[in-house]
């Protein structure tokens, strides 16, 4: 899915009838039509960043080697470590610093969640766990409503985009309850 994409959808949902058109013909925008594609890109930024970041953290792994590890050698910002393992696949203690991780003995493998980059019209958009299309609309309608002063109606968009969000982390399949006991 391409951001351009998303925001052909956002058009859809807040009443951008003719911007949704000159995007799908691909003609040339005004300037004022220029300025809304450009802060709905910036909407889509900031959603992309705050999914990554309070809700459905986008995760990565990389090898790695030592007992320091600089952030700035990672390929991808990191938000929060989850784990390192040594090279037998047992997880490492480590404590955590601004710009480096400190590790008890030598890290093979890390594994992180990361603040994505900012996007561009045509960029691809991964789709981290299950995050579809809509999601990312509703979202972004949220925060352009917002931006552009309709409250009444950015909060319908919030509420749908959060409940959208809640679904997807909820957790599936198999829930296993602690067996009973007798007092």
């Amino acid at each position: 899915m391409k951001v351009l994409d998303v925001i052909k959808l956002v058009c859809d949902f807040v009443g951008e009838k003719e911007l949704r058109a000159k995007l799908e013909a691909d003609e040339t925008l005004s300037a004022r039509e220029q300025e809304k594609v450009a802060l709905l890109q910036r909407c889509f930024n900031l959603v992309n960043q705050e999914i990554a970041t309070d809700y459905l953290p986008f995760l990565t792994k990389e090898q790695v080697s030592g007992s320091v590890i600089q952030f700035s050698s990672l390929s991808k910002n990191v938000v929060h470590v989850m784990e390192i393992k040594n090279r037998f696949g047992m997880n490492l203690k480590f404590k955590l610093f601004p710009n480096y991780v400190e590790v008890e003995g030598n890290a093979k493998s890390i594994t992180y969640s990361f603040f994505p980059d900012e996007c561009n019209l045509q960029d691809e958009v991964e789709k981290f766990c299950g995050l579809s299309q809509r999601i990312y609309a509703y979202g972004v309608a949220s925060e352009y409503l917002l931006i552009d002063g309709v409250s009444s109606d950015a909060e319908i968009w919030e509420n749908r985009y959060k409940e959208s969000l809640f679904m997807l982390s909820q957790k599936r399949g198999e829930h296993t309850l602690p067996k009973r006991r007798w007092l």
